[in-house]
C-alpha cells in the first residue's frame, strides 16, 4: 500500500509533454491522445492496471462523497488526496490515455501501435484491444481479433472466460439474423481451450435450414440472462433438422452446457416447412438440440416455448454417457405438416448411459397431439420431479442393447391430462431390468384423447420387442381415469392402471400400496392376451383399486373387466390385502379379482385376505381351484339348520344355540352341499337359455356368491354379479324363462358331527327272552343313529 500511494515519478513532466505533443507526428490515434501502456502500467502500478485491464470506468461520476465504485472496488480512498491512487486514476483518465475507437476505425488503421490500448465502443461491442505483434496469421472474428487495414493483429483483452455473441456482432434485435455470430463465438470460445458464449437480454434471430446448425463444441457452455434471452427461429425457416447440434457424430461432443435461454422455434410463422415421416432424410426434424454421440451435456434453465420438432431435445447413441436436463420448460405447438393426425414427437429423447430429467414442465394444450414428454433408453436413468400436463405419454422407458443393468428410476412425477402415463418397453430381445416407478401422480383424460388405448403404468412395443422384464417393482403411485361409461368404437380391453400385457417372460414384479381409480377395463393386469409368455414371482399388494371395469366392452372383452387379471402362465404369485371397491348404487364392474383356468396356468398362486366391496350384490371372485385361498371359514349358527348365509361345501358349521339334548344335539355340521339357507320370496326373474344374465324384479335380497333355483327346474346357479336387476349367473340357463318365474335359495346340505353329552344308560339284558333281546337291540340302534354314528 506504500508503495501504490507514492507519486509518480515524473508525472508532471510527462503530462505537460503530451500537452504540448504534435499529435500530426504522434502514431494513428483514432479517438485521441495515448500514453504508452507500458508507461501507462508501469505508473499505475498493480491496481491501476487491473482497473486498466478490466475495463474499469476511469473518471466515473463518485458525487462529492468520500469514495466512489472505483475506490470501493479496489480499495481506493483518499478522495480530495492528490497523493492517493484514486485521484492519480482520475488524472489519467482526464488525459485519455486509453483512446476509444470503433472496430471499423480499427479496421482501417494503417499503423496500428503495440504499445497502446485501444477501447471499442461500438454498443454491445466495447472493450480493449491491443496489437499482437507475433500474429499475421489469425482471421478476424469480429469478437476477440480484429485485422488492421495494415495486417496488424488486434486482440481483446478478456476479462474472464466468458464471450459476449454481441463482440461478434449479434446483435438481438429481433431482426437481425444472429446466427452466423452466435457461431463465430464458439468456435473462438472452442479455440481458446473452452469457455462460456454468452447471450445478454434480446432476441437472437436465427436460420436453420436442411443440415445448417449452430455446431456446439467442446468444452464450450452457452448461457443466457434467462427466459429474456431468446434464440428465435426466423420467419418461414422451412424445414431444417436441427438449430445445435455437433460437427460430427465420430467423436463424442463433450462438456458442454446450455443453460438460461429462451428457445422460440416460432412454429406459427414457419408455414413452409412440412415435418413428413414418409420422408427418408432427417433435415425435417426440427430438433432444437441434436446429439448422436455425446459425454457430460447438461441443459438447465431452459425454455422451450414453442418447440415442435419430432424430439425437442435428443442425444442418443447406446455409448452416450452423462446427459442431464433439469428446471427446463417445453411448451409444444405441432408443426405444419401434411399428417391431420400429427407426428410421432418427444421433448426429451436420451439413449446412452447415466441419464438425468429432473424438475422440467411439459405442456401442451388440447389438439396439438404432444406425444410423449420424456423417452429414457437404457439406464443408469433418473427421471424425478417433473409435471406434463397435455403430453399423451408422461416417460416411455426403453432398455438398449448396450445395457446390461437398467437400474432406472421414475419418481415423484405428476403427468396430468395424459393417455398413458408410463410405459415400459424392451428393445428387441434385450430385457429391461431393475426398474422401480414410485410416488408418481398420473391423471388420464382418456375421454378428452380419444385413443384406443389408454394406460397409467404399462408395458408398450411391438411383436419385434421380446426381451423380458426383470425386477420390476411398481409402488406407491396415484392412477385416475376420467370414468367412461359409453361404449366407443376401436377401444375395447387395452385400459388399464397398472399392466403389464406382453408376450415376453417377467420376473420379479411386485406391485403395491396403489391407488387406481376408474380404470375403464382392468385395474392391474398381469400377462398377454395371447397367454404367451410365463410370469414368474408376481406379488400384488395393499393396493386401492375403485371402479374397475366400469367401461361397457362388448361382450367377447368382459373376461377383463377385473380388479386385478393374471393371464398366461403364472409361476409363483401372491394377491393379498388389496382393497377392491365398486362405488355405484348399480355394480358397473365385472370380476373382483379374476384368476381363471381359461385364461391361462397357474401355479403356486394364492389369493387370500383381500377385501372386495360394493354398494349393490358383489363382484365376481372367479379363481382356478389350483389357486391357494383363504383357510374353509369355521361359521356358526344360533340353530339348526341355519336360516340364512351361504354356505360351501367342506366348511365346519358350529351351533351356538343353548338348547341342547345330551347325545343327541349336534356340536356342529360339515358343509357337504353348497347352497343359501333362508326363504326368498316374491322375486321372480325371466332369461333365454343360454344366457347367463337373467332379470328380476326385485334384485335388493340377492348378493352375489348366493345359490338359487328358479322354480319349476332343479338347476342351482351361483349368482356371481348383479347390477340393478340384472343378475349374473355363473353359467347360461339350461333352458328359457319366458314368464316370470319364482326364484328360491338353492339350500346347502349338512352332516352333523359330535353330538354333546352321552345317551342315557341301558339295562343289562341278562335273562331276557328273544324279543325282549330283539326290542333292546332296536332301541340300541336308536341311540346310535340319535348319536350320529348310524344313518
Amino acid at each position: 500500500m506504500k508503495e501504490m500511494q507514492e507519486r509518480i515519478p515524473g508525472e508532471e513532466q510527462r503530462e505537460d509533454q503530451l500537452q504540448g505533443q504534435d499529435m500530426a507526428a504522434a502514431p494513428q490515434q483514432p479517438g485521441g491522445p495515448m500514453l504508452s501502456r507500458r508507461k501507462l502500467l508501469a505508473s499505475l502500478g498493480m491496481a491501476g492496471a487491473a482497473a486498466v485491464m478490466y475495463g474499469a470506468a476511469f473518471g466515473s461520476a463518485s458525487g462529492n462523497g468520500s469514495s466512489s465504485v472505483t475506490g470501493s472496488v479496489y480499495g481506493l480512498t483518499g478522495y480530495g488526496n492528490p497523493d492517493s491512487l484514486f485521484e492519480k486514476i482520475k488524472r489519467l483518465a482526464a488525459l485519455q490515455y486509453v483512446v476509444p475507437a470503433t472496430v471499423a476505425e480499427l479496421r482501417s488503421m494503417t499503423a496500428p501501435d503495440a504499445s497502446f490500448v485501444y477501447l471499442v465502443t461500438d454498443k454491445g461491442q466495447e472493450g480493449h484491444f491491443v496489437v499482437d505483434p507475433d500474429d499475421q496469421t489469425t482471421a478476424d472474428n469480429t469478437g476477440t481479433v480484429l485485422v488492421a487495414a495494415s495486417g496488424a493483429r488486434l486482440k481483446r483483452l478478456l476479462e474472464s472466460p466468458y464471450l459476449n455473441v454481441r463482440w461478434f456482432g449479434a446483435k438481438g434485435d429481433g431482426v437481425t439474423d444472429d446466427m452466423a455470430a452466435i457461431q463465430n463465438a464458439i468456435n473462438t470460445a472452442f479455440a481458446l481451450g473452452g469457455g462460456t458464449v454468452f447471450l445478454p437480454k434480446g432476441t437472437y434471430i436465427v436460420s436453420p435450414s436442411g443440415s445448417t446448425k449452430i455446431n456446439l463444441r467442446d468444452n464450450v457452455h452457452v448461457l443466457g440472462e434467462g427466459t429474456a434471452s431468446v434464440i428465435k427461429v426466423k420467419d418461414n425457416a422451412g424445414d431444417y433438422g436441427m438449430i445445435f447440434g455437433a460437427a460430427s457424430s465420430g467423436v463424442p461432443l463433450r462438456n458442454v452446457r446450455i443453460s438460461n435461454l429462451r428457445v422460440d422455434q416460432n412454429t406459427q410463422n414457419n408455414l413452409t416447412c412440412n415435418v413428413d415421416l414418409r420422408r427418408k432424410d432427417q433435415y425435417f426434424w426440427q430438433f432444437v438440440i441434436g446429439l448422436y454421440n455425446y459425454e457430460n451435456v447438461y441443459v438447465d434453465n431452459v425454455a422451450f416455448d414453442p418447440t415442435c420438432g419430432i424430439n425437442t431435445i435428443t442425444m442418443n447413441n447406446e455409448r452416450g454417457n452423462n446427459a442431464s436436463v433439469t428446471n427446463c420448460r417445453f411448451n409444444f405447438v405441432m408443426a405444419k405438416s401434411d399428417d391431420s393426425a400429427g407426428y410421432d414427437n418427444s421433448a426429451i429423447y436420451l439413449n446412452g448411459r447415466n441419464h438425468t430429467v429432473s424438475n422440467c414442465l411439459f405442456y401442451a394444450a388440447a389438439g396439438q397431439k404432444a406425444r410423449g414428454a420424456i423417452e429414457t433408453h437404457g439406464g443408469q436413468s433418473v427421471v424425478a420431479n417433473n409435471v406434463s400436463d397435455g403430453y399423451y405419454t408422461g416417460v416411455n422407458i426403453q432398455a438398449n442393447s448396450l445395457d446390461q443393468h437398467g437400474d432406472i428410476t421414475v419418481s415423484n412425477n405428476t403427468f396430468s391430462n395424459a393417455n398413458q402415463g408410463i410405459q415400459l418397453w424392451p428393445w428387441k430381445n434385450y430385457a429391461l431390468r431393475n426398474v422401480t416407478i414410485a410416488g408418481n401422480t398420473i391423471h388420464l383424460a382418456n375421454t378428452v384423447h380419444k385413443r384406443y388405448t389408454t394406460t397409467g403404468i404399462s408395458s408398450a412395443g411391438g411383436p419385434e420387442e421380446k426381451g423380458a422384464f426383470e425386477n420390476i417393482t411398481i409402488t406407491g403411485n396415484t392412477i385416475v381415469f376420467q370414468e367412461e361409461r359409453t361404449q366407443r368404437a376401436t377401444f375395447n380391453d387395452a385400459a388399464y392402471g397398472i399392466g403389464l400385457v406382453k408376450e415376453i417372460d417377467m420376473t420379479n414384479v411386485v406391485i403395491s400400496n396403489n391407488t387406481i381409480k376408474n380404470a375403464p377395463v382392468s385395474g392391474i393386469r398381469i400377462g398377454s392376451t395371447s397367454k404367451v409368455g410365463v410370469s414368474r414371482n408376481i406379488q400384488i399388494t395393499g393396493n386401492v383399486i375403485e371402479n374397475a371395469g366400469h367401461y361397457p366392452t362388448l361382450p367377447a372383452y368382459e373376461q377383463y373387466r377385473a380388479g386385478i387379471l393374471l393371464r398366461s402362465t403364472v409361476e409363483g404369485g401372491n394377491i393379498s390385502g388389496n382393497f377392491i371397491t365398486d362405488t355405484y348404487d348399480e355394480a358397473q364392474g365385472m370380476f373382483s379379482i379374476r384368476v381363471n383356468d381359461a385364461d391361462g396356468t397357474f401355479r403356486d398362486v394364492s389369493v387370500t385376505n383381500n377385501l372386495i366391496a360394493s354398494k349393490q350384490g358383489g363382484l365376481w371372485l372367479s379363481l382356478s381351484p389350483s389357486v391357494a385361498t383363504d383357510a374353509p371359514p369355521v361359521k356358526t349358527a344360533a340353530s339348526y339348520p341355519p336360516d340364512a348365509g351361504t354356505f360351501y361345501h367342506g366348511e365346519i358349521v358350529l351351533v351356538t344355540g343353548t338348547d341342547v339334548t345330551s347325545g343327541q344335539t349336534a356340536a356342529g355340521y360339515k358343509v357337504s352341499a353348497t347352497g343359501t339357507a333362508g326363504t326368498l320370496a316374491g322375486v321372480t326373474a325371466t332369461g333365454t337359455g343360454g344366457d347367463p344374465t337373467i332379470v328380476v324384479n326385485d334384485a335388493s335380497p340377492l348378493k352375489s356368491g348366493q345359490w338359487i333355483r328358479i322354480q319349476p327346474g332343479s338347476q342351482s346357479y351361483r349368482i356371481v354379479r348383479i347390477s340393478g336387476n340384472k343378475v349374473r349367473l355363473h353359467v347360461g340357463l339350461a333352458a328359457s324363462v319366458s314368464v316370470p318365474s319364482p326364484v328360491v335359495f338353492a339350500a346347502p346340505e349338512f352332516i352333523p358331527f359330535g353330538p354333546i353329552g352321552k345317551l342315557p344308560g341301558i339295562a343289562d339284558t341278562s335273562g331276557l327272552t328273544v324279543a325282549e333281546l330283539e326290542a333292546e337291540v332296536n332301541r340300541l340302534k336308536q341311540a346310535m343313529r340319535s348319536y350320529g354314528v348310524l344313518a
